[in-house]
């Protein structure tokens, strides 16, 4: 097969990763913690991110138009309706 793969995607690049040996954590009360880290408070965030596309900030001036979006139909162009409820005379 001649394909073209990065070297990490190969298996012997896996088997590099798990060659060194890994030493797992020792029980949380073995752990040592410096004081200064165990005095500082740490507080939530202030505010929090919104979800969605965010508000725009620009303010239009007074001058610039307000366009209203009016439908117009496909079929005759006229505004007022639009092409599913044109009828057929």
């Amino acid at each position: 097969m001649n394909s073209y793969c990065f070297d990490y995607y190969k298996s012997d690049a896996l088997a590099k990763t798990y060659e060194v040996t890994m030493v797992p954590m020792p029980n949380k009360e073995d752990w040592s913690v410096p004081d200064y880290v165990l005095d500082e408070i740490v507080l939530p965030p202030r505010y929090k991110r919104l979800v969605g596309r965010p508000k725009k900030r620009r303010k239009k001036d007074a001058n610039e138009k307000i366009t209203v979006n009016k439908n117009c139909c496909g079929r005759c162009g006229q505004e007022g309706h639009n092409r599913r409820t044109y009828t057929f005379f």
